[in-house]
């Protein structure tokens, strides 16, 4: 039998949860999307929440964030969603407990698990109607997500469901520069640059159709049959969906082309000499199309 003590402690954590809960749905409707270039995004750490709009390419969103473990919270179960489900008979949204079990077998926590994320409207809108239709628990922070996704248009609440207005648009995520602290790692300037230009590369590859078409044939047609599987090893490492070929192509050519981090990808990391690690960039400079970031 509870106590009254029991009772009251139980009233006044409803309350705080509540509290805060109201406070990240706030926060998210006071949130409005600030235009920025690559270089503005890239230098400015302010220490809060900020939404970038790409001047340039107005179809990506960023969502800049001054903690790993709060980016985590926002974002590892929708990653988890569409890029990490391999033997789901159909796709799942994890439970709280599901998501926490995923995440310590993989070796990792809130705050590393990634480092950076890339997700369409249209698969956000699926996430949340899964969630809604598995009534799974999710995080103020996720929810935040999606009012704000609500709040600028980008997707609706109609008739029982989530729809999304702007399927093509992409939300990114990358962390704001940091020393390191109690359960989470250093982010450098270095470390910054080298997420946001890897994130902007998978938007780039979702907001334009030609660049991708290209990549689609660099996988098929440039890449031997031999190379198209050491990528596929090299992100089966980091728990990828390899049966998803589009993800396959997508993860390709940020690794290849914009992830100028030694620790995250390299020729030795990749399973091949310098040399030809140097002659893939190459022939895919060569034949790209126009696009927004500088080629390696």
């Amino acid at each position: 039998m509870k106590s009254g003590f029991d009772n009251t402690a139980g009233y006044i954590r409803k309350l705080l949860g509540a509290s805060v809960l109201m406070a990240m749905l706030q926060s998210a409707l006071a949130l409005d999307a600030v235009q920025g270039d690559f270089t503005q995004v890239l230098e400015t750490r302010s220490g809060e929440l900020t939404v970038w709009q790409i001047a340039d390419n107005p179809d990506i969103y960023i969502f800049d964030f001054p903690g790993l473990t709060y980016q985590g919270r926002s974002f590892n179960r929708i990653t988890q969603f569409t890029e990490q489900q391999t033997t789901e008979a159909y796709p799942k949204v994890l439970g709280n407990q599901e998501l926490a079990r995923y995440v310590e077998a993989a070796r990792r926590t809130q705050a590393d698990f990634a480092f950076g994320h890339d997700v369409l409207i249209s698969e956000l809108v699926q996430f949340f109607n899964f969630s809604l239709r598995d009534k799974i628990e999710l995080n103020p922070e996720e929810i935040a997500i999606r009012e704000f996704l609500i709040e600028q248009g980008l997707a609706r609440f109609w008739r029982g469901f989530y729809q999304a207005m702007k399927p093509g648009v992409v939300v990114l995520a990358i962390p704001q520069t940091q020393d390191r602290k109690v359960g989470e790692p250093m982010v450098s300037p270095g470390a910054r640059y080298a997420i946001l230009l890897h994130e902007l590369a998978h938007g780039e590859y979702y907001t334009n159709p030609h660049y991708a078409k290209y990549c689609q044939r660099f996988w098929h047609e440039t890449l031997t049959e031999y190379q198209r599987e050491l990528f596929k090893r090299f992100l089966m490492n980091f728990n990828y969906a390899v049966n998803h070929e589009e993800l396959l192509i997508n993860e390709m050519q940020a690794y290849l082309m914009f992830t100028p981090d030694p620790k995250s990808f390299s020729a030795r990391k990749l399973g091949v000499s310098d040399a030809e690690l140097q002659s893939m960039r190459e022939t895919f400079r060569r034949g790209s199309p126009p696009i927004r970031l500088p080629l390696r």
